[in-house]
């Protein structure tokens, strides 16, 4: 068995996820006739935390803000020989580069134009194949289990990932995706510019509550160099964040087999439970006194599941259930129990600081954990070997996830901002076999005892430090930085531990318990091909009493 195996791993990238987190919106300045102005004062504020962005535009006419958090923004623009302009209702998106352009017109200085309708903006500067699910979709868009990642899937050319079939990577809080048929374990996920990727799997490490995220944005392919180390695609998540306004929930979600129709997969008398109840609550608003009113806000979720539900079993195995247990208490086995529930208990919650320091500088600080408790997974599934994974063949779950990230923006003059993040997260994701019996595999069919193929408990620790700058030089902007990240990993595989005894065949394992034990003397199946599969070389000594269980290797 290949046991804590410590891996420390130092990687150094020229490129800064963090920076694809935020917005840009540029445009041109113009008069009534086509005219290029310069030194317009334009801003931006932000609808919900009143937060101000300032901009000027150049000898050509051009503005720019480089770096802004998703939201809704009204933009206004200032001259002295021109009326003043506002415009409400620019929705800017998550790694959306919009232009929209300004008209001034030449009227006395008391007057202004205010423009109130929804503001069309163009992302002419993209190059990439992504699509964003927003507020409204994650809110109003049904699905079991709130796992909103999900929606990766409505993106074209993305689909699910292997989860346990041939792989050693059975992960089941997430939702494992392939872009373009790209291997699931070649994508990047980032929340908050922070990445949240566990290195040995490549699968995401725990990600908010569907309730605390903002908006993402599905990256497929043609991405730019600032997203990174990703080979598949990129999964680009933003979180809520607090406003001036006081907002909260409170909801519970749930299903059963009462309500559910049955599994054609489970007719009657097959066991068919289903209980399903996911709960949660969240609080967001402004933080503190009239000192710091409009400067510090804070949100906050928590949510919880409680899940219970029969596996589904192939009616070849329920049928013949009797003369695998014959089987197995010939060589000293415990029997299968077809009635076992697959158990999940899940726990997550998130809290949100962002503070503005001054007009230049905005602090965000986010923690996010969760605690998960799962029984009797992979029973049921398709696993390695392609045989179907009996209820000896189980695992349990038991995962503790937490990370803190924190992200210092700084406007260094009006065509210079800097984005610095630093990250401190941990990962525990202990996998036990919940039998520990030796592995009977028999191909294409079923598998009994301890899974061979995947790994026991995966660790890991990430240090994570980053910096982007963006700088406006003319009609261009400059986005430079540097990622670092300190990684340290704790996994265990068990291989064979304690034997693997692959079988041609359902009556195959019949031959094997009479040779273990002639005393038994066991019929073989009825409905399956008579057994011709036993050519041993080995001693019946090697075989002798009972087999070996992991507990007494």
């Amino acid at each position: 068995m290949l046991k804590a195996i410590l891996v420390a791993l130092v990687s150094v990238s020229l490129h800064a996820q963090v920076a694809t987190t935020f917005a840009q919106l540029n445009g041109t300045v113009r008069d009534a006739n086509r005219g290029l102005v310069e030194g317009a004062a334009v801003s931006l504020r932000n609808a919900d935390t009143g937060q101000v962005f300032q901009s000027f535009s150049d000898g050509r006419g051009l503005y720019v803000f480089p770096s802004l958090p998703p939201g809704t923004y009204k933009l206004s623009a200032e001259h002295p020989a021109f009326a003043a302009y506002a415009r409400d209702g620019i929705a800017l998106q998550i790694g959306q580069t919009a232009s929209l352009d300004i008209e001034l017109s030449i009227e006395a200085k008391s007057e202004s134009i205010t423009v109130s309708a929804q503001a069309p903006t163009v992302d002419g500067a993209r190059t990439e194949v992504s699509h964003v699910v927003d507020s409204q979709q994650i809110e109003a868009l049904p699905i079991s289990g709130r796992l909103f990642t999900d929606f990766a899937l409505l993106t074209p050319g993305v689909a699910t990932g292997r989860t346990s079939l041939q792989s050693t990577i059975t992960e089941f809080e997430v939702t494992r995706v392939s872009f373009g048929g790209m291997r699931d374990l070649s994508n990047e996920v980032l929340v908050d510019g922070a990445d949240t990727i566990n290195t040995v799997t490549g699968s995401q490490r725990a990600t908010p509550p569907q309730e605390s995220v903002s908006e993402f944005r599905v990256v497929a392919n043609s991405f730019g160099a600032d997203y990174g180390r990703a080979l598949g695609g990129v999964v680009n998540i933003v979180t809520k964040s607090g406003g001036n306004i006081p907002h909260g929930s409170l909801y519970e979600y749930f299903q059963n087999n009462t309500l559910d129709a049955r599994s054609l997969l489970q007719p009657s008398p097959d066991p068919d439970a289903l209980r399903q109840n996911q709960f949660g609550a969240s609080l967001g608003g402004p933080l503190g006194g009239p000192l710091v009113k409009g400067r510090t806000f804070f949100f906050a979720n928590y949510e919880g599941q409680r899940r219970a539900l029969s596996p589904t079993f192939p009616a070849q195995f329920l049928q013949s259930l009797s003369y695998y247990n014959a089987a197995k208490a010939a060589l000293g086995l415990s029997p299968e129990n077809p009635n076992v529930l697959q158990t999940g208990n899940h726990d997550s919650g998130l809290f949100k600081l962002d503070h503005q320091f001054n007009d230049h500088n905005q602090l965000s600080i986010r923690f996010n954990t969760e605690s998960s408790r799962s029984l009797n997974l992979l029973v049921g599934n398709t696993v390695d070997g392609g045989g179907v994974a009996a209820p000896s063949d189980g695992h349990n779950a038991f995962i503790l996830d937490n990370s803190l990230v924190a992200n210092l923006t700084s406007t260094r003059s009006a065509n210079l901002v800097n984005t610095f993040l630093a990250q401190w997260a941990r990962r525990s994701y202990d996998f036990p076999g919940v039998s520990g019996e030796p592995a009977l595999d028999i191909p294409n069919e079923l598998m009994f005892g301890h899974n061979f193929g995947v790994f026991d408990a995966i660790g890991e620790t990430r240090g994570q430090f980053s910096n982007a700058t963006s700088w406006v030089r003319g009609r261009h902007i400059l986005r430079f930085g540097a990622d670092l990240n300190v990684i340290g990993d704790n996994v265990t595989w068990p291989g064979f531990t304690p034997m693997r005894i692959v079988l041609p065949g359902g009556n195959c394992l019949i031959q094997f318990a009479n040779y273990v034990n002639p005393a038994a003397n066991l019929s073989q199946i009825p409905a399956k091909p008579p057994a011709r599969c036993l050519q041993l070389s080995m001693a019946r000594r090697s075989f002798s009493g009972t087999l070996p269980s992991a507990a007494a290797r």
